[in-house]
């Protein structure tokens, strides 16, 4: 059973993968309606200098190629994203896409938020490869980390073209649900657990996950608030746009923090309408749980982390990335263990992997 995050959260302060094809391959589409033929990095919106990506990239003879992770937060286990992103330079991928979560959140300290955003960043350049950024619960959920976002990121949802797909990243904290001061509070508390005594944080996770969550009254229903997607009308009638901007790319990717497919969102069911018969993959994160579902004979994936904690015991509990590369009838995914990504030495640099 999954419990709700906050929920989790609250019981701790009171106390390999091998490759797979898609689901189901359809023929690549018709050349009319295709993205621009240079296979270039084509942003749908002019940005202002601030965009949700580190750099373009850039375009090349070879198929399209990506890396997808998970989450890092909250409550990331030190050095697990850093030296991921190392580890996934050696893949040498078109880009890195996030589905989310990079930051702890849950404040609204400017110097704190800047401070996190900065850590993030200094480990994202060890990739050397573009990074794509998907915004997740913790990375906005008030004012501050809000401006924060839109300060170093721009956008909150956007879309791009590149190797012939279609690429339209969107926000389920639109608006963002907040998170109670006193939740935070227990949750800043596991966070700083994790920095100075890191094996009595995972002791304390692998114990309360053994025992499961505590009663917690009324207040449980708070934490629940947390588990849903929100994803506004204007933001649907720009997912409706882009699609109709782009009505045949070789694919289309859809990604999302929070599997909102999961959550009984009729924003989702309005979504999975939209794309009709295209061929898609959708991509999320937020569980720290890895699934995979096939949909309509779409695929549906749920990456679990990059760093962050384990909220549940089972094969999906893992630390990974994803390589997607685009075949001539769709994509292909090797999904691939931080623990099993080794460079020409035989070490993959990592101390507290899953």
């Amino acid at each position: 059973m999954i419990i709700s995050r906050a929920g989790f959260l609250r019981g701790l302060a009171a106390a390999a993968s091998v490759p797979f094809a898609a689901g189901a391959f359809a023929a690549a589409g018709a050349s009319t309606g295709h993205p621009a033929a240079d296979g270039g990095f084509h942003p749908d919106a002019a940005t202002d200098g601030k965009t949700p990506w580190t750099e373009a990239p850039k375009a090349g003879a070879g198929p399209l190629r990506f890396a997808v992770i998970g989450d890092n937060t909250g409550i990331a286990r030190p050095g697990v994203f850093q030296q991921a992103m190392r580890q996934i330079s050696w893949l040498q991928p078109d880009f890195i896409l996030s589905v989310g979560d990079l930051i702890e959140g849950y404040t609204d300290d400017k110097a704190e938020i800047a401070r996190q955003w900065a850590n993030v960043e200094s480990s994202v350049a060890l990739a050397g490869v573009p990074f794509i950024y998907t915004q997740g619960n913790h990375d906005v959920d008030n004012e501050a980390t809000h401006a924060a976002w839109i300060e170093r990121h721009g956008a909150p949802y956007y879309s791009f073209t590149y190797k012939g797909a279609l690429f339209v990243v969107l926000n389920t904290e639109d608006p963002p649900t907040p998170m109670e001061e006193k939740t935070a509070k227990q949750f800043y508390w596991m966070v700083d657990l994790m920095k100075k005594d890191q094996d009595k944080a995972e002791k304390l996770i692998v114990d309360h996950l053994n025992h499961g969550p505590s009663a917690t009254g009324d207040s449980e229903k708070g934490f629940m608030s947390l588990e849903v997607a929100n994803i506004s009308d204007k933001q649907l009638a720009f997912f409706r746009d882009t699609l109709a901007k782009h009505p045949n790319p070789t694919w289309t990717f859809v990604v999302m923090h929070k599997p909102a497919w999961k959550m009984a969102s009729p924003a989702f069911a309005k979504i999975q309408a939209m794309l009709g018969g295209r061929n898609y993959t959708v991509f999320a994160g937020h569980t720290h749980y890895f699934t995979h579902d096939v949909l309509d004979g779409h695929d549906l994936i749920n990456m679990a982390t990059t760093g962050g904690i384990m909220q549940k015991v089972g094969p999906g509990t893992l630390d990974h990335t994803m390589l997607v590369t685009m075949g001539p009838n769709g994509p292909f995914y090797a999904n691939t263990r931080l623990s099993g990504l080794m460079d020409v030495a035989g070490d993959t640099g990592q101390m507290r992997v899953y």
